[in-house]
């Protein structure tokens, strides 16, 4: 066996079969669906999904390559993409034993509320368009997944 798969066992074991993939699904499933008439936007971690046309913007581009100034309610995506990938930097911490698993915990909690918030400002912005912040629900699960042992009831 390599060294490199070895390591690999290693993390997952250290951080936990079950943690890792409520991790990883919080960063692939959609975090906030916004209906329209003629289709949906997905807001993911890394960009935003429009599907008439179809289109992907990197979340980079939308903070960088927006012509004007965004109102902060709509950079708390941004933020909760930083959170993420801050809490999941975090957690990689755990195959040298080094993860502090209430910061993880307390970034993935933080970065759901980030999201619920864009969802909840998103929706109070645009007339008739309630946006569906699905993603909240797997970033608390990785935030309860991560606390340390004996916090949980």
């Amino acid at each position: 066996m390599s060294h490199t798969v070895a390591a690999g066992r290693s993390w997952v074991r250290a951080v936990g079969r079950r943690r890792l993939l409520v991790v990883v699904a919080a960063g692939l499933v959609p975090w906030v669906v916004v209906p329209y008439e003629v289709g949906a936007s997905l807001v993911f971690s890394f960009g935003l999904v429009n599907q008439n046309p179809l289109s992907l913007q990197p979340v980079v581009g939308y903070v960088l390559v927006r012509t004007g100034p965004l109102p902060p309610s709509l950079l708390a995506w941004p933020t909760a993409t930083v959170l993420y990938v801050l809490a999941v930097a975090s957690a990689a911490l755990a195959a040298v034993e080094r993860e502090d698993r209430r910061v993880t915990a307390g970034l993935f909690a933080l970065a759901g509320l980030d999201v619920l918030y864009f969802a909840v400002a998103f929706s109070s912005v645009r007339l008739r368009v309630v946006a569906l912040p699905l993603g909240v629900a797997l970033l608390w699960l990785a935030a309860w997944e991560s606390l340390p042992d004996g916090w949980r009831p």
